[in-house]
């Protein structure tokens, strides 16, 4: 694949890859700052730890690195981080992704088959248009040969509604390349969920899992929890110490055997499903979204607009985008709000004055 990707170089092709066809739909500017300037940018502790638990989860499966190492690797590399002015939006917000990455480092269970891991692809989905990209694991799938299943490991939040469909598209590019430049059948693509855990205990009829924040999965179940120990008719005071405790130490160890034993944890692993629908919307989504980037002038700035900042999105631009120490535009809409900030707390402070 190295070899093809530098024969379309040669050629002086243009290679898109998932990443850069979404910055372009997030921002234009950012697009243009990046790609077009070659603008190298600032990396935010997100994508810098998502690719420090990525590295760490690809050396423990080739045998390379111990979970224990692994795990004091990324807690150094964080502290490093942080140290540096590298942080989370809030300390709240940074508590909870390290007590989720830190449960499931903590309760590391390792796939117990073979895999390819990091696989480089490099197919042309469209006449002209070829795409790059790397899949985080390649699995045999339980129907055999030539099936496989496609895993992509993933340190953000879940996917619901909109967001769904769009981080599909991404496992999908990976079906259909690997489908194109192999002999191989995709099975399933899913995401591997790395701040979820599954919680399972057996229902009537069967397993009911519940999809729980690992930093705080306890406190998540806590109301199943307690129905548990009312029905083995334990008094109020004694449910409320005990789950209080089970709170803060994030597991069952202070609860009675019975109510211990009718849970288990499983690690959280979410198909995506694929459809012509789905398949034939992510096509027209990146020969769509190339054209407008061909069709931009790149000696013209101010064809590639920002993206409309408001309160609502004023998070991607503060904590996760490239150039956000130098965007004109954030700058614009920080002096705007600092304004208005001042007139309200003014306001406020003259009430008690």
């Amino acid at each position: 694949m190295k070899d093809k990707l530098n024969e379309l170089r040669e050629q002086e092709k243009n290679i898109y890859s998932f990443s850069k066809l979404g910055t372009f739909n997030n921002c234009e500017y950012e697009y243009y700052n990046t790609y077009v300037l070659k603008k190298k940018g600032i990396d935010n502790i997100y994508t810098l730890m998502g690719s420090e638990l990525h590295n760490g989860i690809e050396k423990i499966y080739k045998n390379e690195l111990d979970i224990k190492k692994f795990k004091k690797d990324f807690e150094n590399r964080l502290i490093e981080l942080e140290m540096n002015g590298v942080s989370f939006p809030s300390e709240s917000i940074g508590d909870s992704w390290k007590a989720d990455v830190g449960h499931f480092m903590n309760n590391f269970n390792k796939i117990d088959s073979k895999m390819i891991l990091e696989k480089l692809m490099v197919f042309e989905i469209a006449k002209g248009i070829y795409l790059q990209g790397y899949v985080d694991a390649i699995l045999p799938s339980e129907k055999g040969k030539p099936y496989v299943s496609i895993y992509d490991w993933k340190t953000s939040s879940k996917f619901t509604g909109k967001k769904l469909n769009e981080a599909g598209r991404q496992l999908l590019m990976y079906k259909l390349a690997l489908e194109q430049t192999t002999n191989l059948k995709v099975d399933k693509i899913l995401w591997f969920m790395v701040k979820y855990v599954y919680v399972c205990t057996h229902g009537k009829t069967k397993i009911i899992k519940k999809m729980c924040n690992r930093g705080k999965w306890v406190k998540e179940m806590r109301k199943q929890l307690e129905k548990q120990m009312k029905n083995l008719r334990y008094d109020d005071f004694e449910i409320e110490l005990m789950l209080d405790n089970a709170v803060k130490e994030n597991n069952l160890n202070s609860l009675p055997e019975e109510v211990k034993n009718k849970f288990w944890l499983e690690d959280c692993t979410v198909e995506y499903e694929v459809t012509d629908e789905k398949v034939n919307e992510l096509k027209n989504y990146i020969t769509e979204t190339v054209e407008r980037i061909e069709n931009k002038d790149r000696e013209d700035e101010k064809q590639w607009q920002p993206v409309k900042i408001n309160k609502f999105n004023s998070f991607y631009c503060s904590v996760l985008c490239g150039h956000r120490k130098t965007c004109k535009f954030y700058k614009e809409f920080l002096e705007s709000n600092k304004f208005k900030k001042k007139n309200n707390t003014d306001m406020f402070d003259n009430l008690f004055s």
